[in-house]
């Protein structure tokens, strides 16, 4: 049996923009619990006798850890001063989100470790992104949103081409197919997905925890396991599962939750040969999709809307989604050198390039 005592505290600053300004508040979120893993599971403990004789996996300890946005933490006042930086419209919408996040587990018999950092979310209109640093760099963060925000014409034409169409998939489509792929078929409880298993085309993927930028930076995970750069993906192939201390399959350190289960901290997909511009330039008659309004999986197919969607050579056009069976990510066939930080949920972030492959395009 383990027995883990934890404690987890946030100070938190929230701003939200409208006409008549910014409105600021701050509070705090905490909570603590000793937990146990019995027979495999992890529950509450209430301080019961409890007895098991499972073994459990072998796992490399938690480091405690600091990171550096710990020193640019501000308070509501200073927080006011970096909102005045910015510089948008009216007509714009800005929210705001800024955490200092500390972290016990103390693993009896063995250690305690602590962890501490900042993490910043911003979503400006229909763009979001969240990182881990100074809380000061808010407003270059907006500055690049306003930069990427693609304001495409209005189209009135209609995509007319159906079934397996070649499409060019920003970072931030990217990043949500993976998702889908890590959450749903390489769980390591119960995988869908065979080892060693030729699924992909040339691609590497890895789940990346130790990224010091992204907002899903940890040093350890919620078991107490040291994390580290785990390959998932490798040229195609499945060599890893998201694992804990208590799943079938996988070397923990993708334990999350207060109860925790397997899941994945940060994607990162290995970057390619392609510079943008050569790929679009070599896949005339192609289609270019760009970020993600809604997402969902359905059956074995992910389902995505765009937020826009350009013919190369013809300009935007008009159509419901894309649908991306898993058989059709054998066809990837390119990947760029450039890659970007992008936000898929409060939980997961990543680091992720453009790629082509074959898309199923749903016309209305």
């Amino acid at each position: 049996m383990v027995l883990e005592n934890v404690k987890y505290h946030e100070d938190v600053i929230e701003a939200e923009y409208s006409t008549e300004g910014y409105s600021v508040i701050n509070y705090q979120k905490s909570y603590t619990l000793t937990r146990a893993l019995i027979n495999g599971k992890w529950r509450v403990y209430n301080g019961d006798k409890l007895e098991s004789t499972q073994k459990i996996k072998e796992f490399e300890i938690c480091e405690s850890s600091s990171h550096e946005s710990v020193k640019t933490w501000v308070d509501k006042g200073q927080y006011v001063g970096i909102l005045n930086k910015i510089l948008i419209d009216q007509t714009d919408q800005l929210k705001l989100i800024s955490k200092k996040i500390s972290k016990t587990i103390s693993i009896y018999d063995a250690k305690e470790c602590h962890e501490e950092k900042v993490v910043n979310y911003v979503k400006y209109n229909d763009l979001s992104f969240s990182y881990t640093g100074d809380p000061k760099d808010i407003p270059s963060i907006v500055e690049y949103l306003k930069t990427s925000e693609m304001k495409l014409p209005a189209s009135r034409q209609m995509l007319t081409e159906s079934g397996r169409l070649t499409f060019i998939l920003d970072s931030e489509i990217v990043a949500t197919i993976f998702h889908y792929i890590l959450i749903n078929f390489l769980n390591g409880n119960i995988p869908k997905l065979k080892l060693n298993e030729k699924v992909f085309g040339e691609i590497t993927v890895y789940d990346n925890p130790l990224n010091k930028f992204s907002s899903t930076f940890s040093a350890f995970d919620d078991e107490g396991v040291k994390t580290k750069r785990k390959e998932i993906i490798g040229d195609g192939i499945v060599v890893n599962y998201l694992g804990t201390l208590t799943t079938k399959y996988g070397e923990p350190g993708n334990a999350r939750g207060v109860l925790p289960k397997p899941d994945y901290f940060s994607i990162e997909v290995k970057n390619g040969d392609w510079t943008l511009n050569e790929l679009i330039e070599e896949s005339k008659g192609a289609y270019i999709a760009i970020g993600v309004k809604k997402s969902e999986m359905i059956q074995n197919s992910i389902r995505i809307t765009p937020r826009s969607v350009i013919k190369i050579g013809q300009g935007s056009v008009f159509f419901r989604e894309i649908a991306i069976p898993i058989q059709e990510l054998l066809t990837i066939d390119a990947v760029t050198k450039e890659n970007r930080g992008v936000f898929i949920d409060e939980d997961h972030g990543g680091v992720t390039p453009y790629i082509r492959m074959k898309v199923r395009a749903i016309l209305y």
